[in-house]
């Protein structure tokens, strides 16, 4: 019986996936060059800054001296320690970066972030702690209820929620609706959009609710104090809960938790007003 020849073995497979890598690649360069063509300078600025961002801004990290092992006596006499300046954010163990390396950002731009942000900040210093009372950072953050930072879409001032709400409460203490008409007042001088959100430790509050709802209930009812009581334009607001998905210190210490029950007024900048073409 004649043996059937062996069957051919294609050694150059290869080919094919190459083949498609290449017109991937073309693909790339073509959609790149039609940016060129028609996107005006502005639009292929923000569409640069966008992919840098994407691949060398490092996710928002917990320090190291506010893991679970961190404790309260990590990073203790140092500006990492737990509670110093309340609110200070961080990547890694290095405190972030400022918004003037941010790609997207015209001189222009960062200008007018930092500017009004430095406008609330003294606004806020002079109201709720007097001129002789600035931070120096050298005392603990707990000891202040106020603390102001720079976001990826403009600034953030952050509350102790201790301070302005009772355990498991939704309602603003009424001993401190002057600090929080302080912080409203500041920022409805801006005339810029507010998100208001809340943050919870991790600990689930008594009764029939939970951290999402008071979160949320606290987020909202901020809003419409805002809009009730000191005319704050409705369309330039919104509300968020996060429960205790967001925290920013350790939720194992009785510090970390104070830092995490918090509530953030976000402004964010439409940087499309504000960078240069």
């Amino acid at each position: 019986m004649k043996k059937r020849p062996p069957e051919f073995e294609n050694a150059e497979r290869w080919l094919v996936s190459y083949g498609d890598m290449l017109t991937l690649i073309f693909a790339v360069f073509v959609v790149l060059y039609a940016l060129n063509l028609q996107a005006s300078k502005s639009d292929a600025r923000r569409v640069a800054g966008s992919m840098q961002d994407s691949f060398n801004t490092p996710l928002d990290d917990i320090p190291m001296n506010r893991m679970e092992n961190g404790g309260e006596e990590a990073g203790k006499g140092s500006q990492s320690a737990v509670g110093m300046g309340i609110f200070n954010e961080f990547t890694g163990t290095s405190k972030r970066k400022s918004l003037r390396n941010k790609a997207e950002l015209s001189t222009a731009a960062v200008k007018i972030v930092n500017d009004e942000m430095a406008k609330v900040n003294l606004i806020l210093e002079e109201r709720l702690y007097g001129p002789e009372k600035f931070p120096s950072g050298t005392g603990k953050g707990v000891e202040r209820i106020v603390d102001i930072s720079p976001t990826r879409s403009g600034f953030k001032v952050q509350l102790l929620a201790r301070h302005f709400y009772g355990p498991g409460e939704v309602e603003i203490k009424r001993s401190a609706r002057k600090d929080l008409d302080a912080v409203i007042e500041a920022l409805k001088t801006l005339g810029r959009d507010v998100r208001v959100e809340g943050h919870t430790d991790s600990k689930p509050p008594e009764g029939n609710i939970t951290n999402w709802e008071l979160s949320t209930l606290r987020a909202t009812n901020i809003v419409k104090y805002m809009i009730n009581r000191l005319n704050f334009p409705a369309s330039k607001l919104s509300a968020a809960g996060y429960a205790d998905t967001k925290p920013i210190a350790s939720n194992k210490t009785e510090s970390g938790k104070s830092l995490n029950r918090r509530v953030e007024f976000h402004v964010d900048y439409d940087y499309s007003d504000v960078t240069e073409d």
